[in-house]
């Protein structure tokens, strides 16, 4: 009876035992080895962010406005793209002070005196009110082509903002007939599409 419950013993001592080293070599197949734990690279702690598409005017880094000079010949208006730092300025004030700077592009002739000051400008049912100061006046070059194209230098350049589709010019405040002597002024002045010359 002793020997048959040392068999018994040994038999399930041995089945332990197989059991034992199946069950430890079945864990070490479940666990990756230490050579791929290392290789693993920990979740990141910020999610990058993705680069934006946006150009950068949606980005409110800069802006851009078109801007309308003579050309050399007097013939036409010709257009000129302009960079601006400041988007959050007022667009109507940005192209009037652009226009006075004058053009950067060669062959392109300024249309406003660059001793002109802008006192005021405002936007009201689509008309933009642009009062110059005397200076608009008094410094002018003169001559109907010369007042065409200061005109319409102005106003082909204000509608280019969205809103905008007509000019009405004051000078000190005031609105009068014939601000540069020859085209009326009394009443808004809409865009002119014929003297901007071709591409």
């Amino acid at each position: 009876m002793g020997q048959k419950a040392a068999r018994v013993f040994l038999v399930f001592f041995i089945i332990g035992i197989g059991l034992g080293i199946a069950g430890g070599w079945f864990d070490k197949e479940a666990a990756p080895p230490p050579v791929e734990q290392a290789r693993e690279s920990p979740a990141p702690k910020v999610v990058p962010q993705q680069e934006s598409s946006g150009s950068p005017q949606d980005e409110g880094e800069s802006l851009f406005i078109t801007l309308y000079f003579s050309d050399g010949e007097a013939m036409y208006l010709r257009p000129e793209l302009r960079v601006v730092d400041d988007p959050d300025a007022d667009r109507a004030a940005l192209v009037i002070g652009e226009l006075i700077r004058g053009p950067q592009r060669k062959g392109l002739v300024r249309t406003v005196p660059p001793t002109v000051s802008l006192r005021k400008v405002w936007v009201e049912d689509g008309v933009a009110y642009v009062d110059f100061s005397r200076e608009f006046q008094t410094e002018h070059w003169g001559g109907s082509a010369g007042d065409t194209f200061t005109l319409f230098s102005v106003v082909n350049s204000l509608t280019e903002l969205p809103g905008i589709e007509a000019v009405q010019f004051l000078i000190e405040g005031e609105i009068e007939e014939a601000v540069l002597g020859h085209t009326d002024t009394t009443a808004p002045i809409r865009r002119r599409e014929d003297l901007i010359g071709p591409e």
